[in-house]
């Protein structure tokens, strides 16, 4: 039998940390010290350890369901202790084609039982789709529940987290609301490449993004949502009704897990990007106020060159707003700008980007004529055909560029080699 087995937890003021023994033949997937943490800005010390141990149970089950092992964890929370056999089948439906086994052994189950006095938090990264469940349900005065999950060991200087969380706090300021802060190392705390290495063909999706993200968030959340009896999580949808793709972020999952007397909910599914564009800028235009859209999660700010960030940018233009109003400094020449960014990017573009994520954009001109302030815009791009210019670009890339091309894929080989080591 594998085994994984929490074996000491620490509390200390606003910080929990776990330390725990993983069987050899699973220890390649782990960093040596086996060690996982959770920091607040709040003193969560009071709180059971049946609460502060759902964090760890979260982060190690998908694990567990991949290489058939038992987690043994002394005490869990009920609520959340039941929705896992349920998240099992949610996930195994999602990929019916790779068994899941493993189970959670738990020596004492516990109930933590209290009357909610705050209806809503939400998770908020200050990004479109953080931003418009906030605007969705900003009647509710939630808490801005904002995460950093990529510290390695313990909690040391990153500008990005710095701006995440400073952007955060002033957005929470402004509208008169409270921030949770988390800090943890749940996105570092294994080898995810050591483990897509072993998996990721069989399972047909990575394991951060198919079967870890998920979990991670919501759970980094419940202690602070416990301690301050928050009735419903909010997490924001990345897709969409419709969405045939592997996430571990969706509703069938998200909308499973309990925590104490709390829940969670995967809000906004049945918007696209471009509709929540319209959420957003419909929100700020009535108010007569313009807010920073953090699109480049990793960067202090929005870099306006990466896909992401050109595609916000272009779906503002759609509704006929300016993107200099929501954190994006780019040229009034918008048509020259997005020709440039498409001679050099549009051969990298996938087809589920050119149909869920930037076709919609055009559909939205196409609608929205004497709307969009940039006339050269309209006078090419709701016709521009994104898979005969991609197959033209990729051409002349490999054209031009095949002996770099076959230098890097090299080097590329090389460090996959070195990081699975």
């Amino acid at each position: 039998m594998i085994q994984l087995t929490r074996e000491q937890i620490k509390v200390n003021q606003n910080r929990v940390d776990y330390f725990f023994q993983v069987d050899p033949r699973l220890q390649k997937y782990f960093r040596a010290s086996n060690h996982l943490f959770m920091k607040y800005n709040y003193d969560i010390s009071g709180l059971p350890a049946s609460i502060l141990s759902i964090p760890f149970a979260a982060n190690m089950m998908p694990l567990a369901w991949l290489t058939d092992a038992t987690l043994y964890v002394d005490e869990l929370d009920r609520s959340f202790y039941d929705c896992l056999a349920e998240l099992k089948q949610a996930y195994q439906e999602m990929f019916p084609h790779f068994p899941l086994k493993g189970q959670i052994k738990v020596g004492q189950v516990s109930s933590y039982d209290y009357q909610p006095e705050h209806e809503a938090a939400v998770l908020f990264s200050g990004g479109l789709d953080a931003l418009t469940t906030y605007i969705r349900h900003r009647e509710k005065k939630p808490f801005l529940i904002t995460e950093y999950g990529w510290h390695e060991g313990d909690c040391t200087d990153s500008e990005v987290w710095t701006a995440d969380r400073e952007h955060a706090e002033a957005f929470a300021r402004k509208e008169g609301l409270s921030n949770i802060l988390v800090e943890s190392n749940y996105g570092t705390f294994v080898y995810p490449q050591r483990i897509d290495r072993d998996f990721r063909r069989s399972l047909g999706d990575t394991w951060w993004h198919g079967l870890h993200h998920g979990l991670a968030i919501i759970s980094a959340a419940v202690p602070a949502a416990c301690l301050l009896q928050v009735k419903t999580i909010y997490i924001a949808s990345s897709h969409t009704i419709g969405n045939t793709y592997s996430c571990a972020s969706d509703p069938s999952t998200d909308n499973l897990i309990r925590y104490g007397t709390g829940d969670v909910f995967h809000d906004g599914y049945e918007l696209s990007r471009q509709d929540k564009v319209k959420v957003v800028v419909d929100h700020y235009a009535a108010a007569n106020d313009k807010t920073a859209v953090r699109v480049c999660y990793r960067n202090t700010e929005n870099c306006c060159q990466c896909e992401k960030c050109v595609r916000t940018i272009m779906g503002i233009a759609a509704e006929g707003h300016d993107p200099n109003d929501y954190g994006f400094p780019v040229p009034d020449e918008l048509s020259g700008f997005l020709k440039r960014f498409l001679k050099r990017e549009v051969k990298f573009f996938t087809n589920i980007q050119i149909e869920r994520l930037w076709k919609p954009i055009q559909e939205r001109m196409r609608e929205n004529p004497d709307n969009v302030k940039d006339p050269d815009l309209l006078s090419w791009f709701p016709d521009y055909d994104f898979v005969a210019h991609r197959r033209k670009e990729r051409f002349r890339y490999r054209v031009t560029q095949f002996f770099p091309i076959i230098r890097r894929k090299v080097r590329t080989g090389l460090q996959q080699i070195r990081e699975t080591r």
